[in-house]
């Protein structure tokens, strides 16, 4: 028997499939970018053929998308900065990189490597295009967030906050032509602010955390509001209201740490139970 005719129809059949990364024991790692106080780490997309024709042509998406987010040419994710005076940080191109959706690569210890080499978020997704009468092409988008702070945290004890967080786009006011815009929305926005408030916290860092844990939770309202319009989206706009009343916790004791230490400035203003002012609702 030629056993090589036998693999062949098996190989003809998976050379059709979407790609993949090659099995492997662990998730690959991924070089964070030095002297950063803060890296997000930007996963390589899973996608369908309708999406992108070759992992070629899903390359170069993921590398506009990455200049897009690590230069900061975001305008929206800029204004966040600045609300912390210019925070720094980093986006590492984890090309290869892709996480199971349900995040099951993220064990213990792999958090607590990310959290101590100062990476606050994971992003990763799948990309899908469908084809739509008049010649026009349906582009939505399946992504995931995990916030390496707040799960590292869960997983010693000192929090039950969810820190993964999966979305489907389009879905209401976040709509696009193209995956960048649709990939790099105001959820994104959110949960990078989220994370690295959370992180600045955790470092004592109350000057940079208090604005961003402020900016993260105001939008995170958006996002609850918009979840919560949607009947089958209540359990998941649940997660996502205990996740921004945690922050507004976190920015709390941070108004009260900075000003202990009397140099609060404009977050010494505020107070512990309107930590980031009567704009923002508990």
């Amino acid at each position: 028997m030629n056993l090589s005719r036998l693999c062949l129809p098996l190989a003809c059949a998976l050379a059709t499939l979407p790609w993949l990364p090659p099995a492997a024991a662990a998730l690959p790692d991924c070089r964070a970018p030095s002297s950063s106080p803060y890296v997000v780490f930007l996963n390589e997309p899973s996608f369908t053929p309708q999406a992108f024709a070759s992992r070629e042509k899903l390359l170069q998406f993921y590398n506009r998308l990455w200049e897009y987010l690590d230069q900061q040419r975001d305008l929206e994710m800029a204004e966040i900065t600045r609300a912390s005076s210019h925070v720094r940080f980093r986006v590492a191109r984890c090309e290869g990189r892709v996480p199971a959706p349900d995040g099951g690569d993220f064990s213990r210890a792999v958090v607590r490597s990310l959290y101590d080499r100062n990476v606050v978020i994971e992003i990763w997704g799948q990309l899908d295009a469908q084809p739509q009468p008049g010649g026009r092409v349906a582009r939505s988008a399946r992504m995931s967030y995990l916030i390496t702070p707040l799960r590292r945290a869960a997983d010693e004890g000192e929090t039950a906050v969810p820190a993964l967080h999966h979305f489907r786009y389009p879905d209401g006011d976040i709509v696009a032509t193209d995956f960048l815009d649709l990939v790099s929305n105001g959820d994104l926005h959110a949960y990078v602010a989220t994370a690295i408030g959370a992180m600045a916290f955790d470092g004592s860092d109350y000057r940079v955390a208090h604005p961003l844990l402020c900016a993260a939770a105001a939008r995170l309202e958006r996002v609850e509001r918009r979840l919560a319009a949607r009947g089958e989206s209540q359990a998941q706009s649940q997660e996502v209201r205990s996740l921004r009343l945690h922050l507004l916790g976190l920015a709390g004791k941070a108004v009260g740490q900075l000003q202990a230490s009397g140099n609060g400035g404009l977050a010494g203003l505020q107070s512990a139970a309107q930590p980031c002012g009567a704009g923002v609702r508990p």
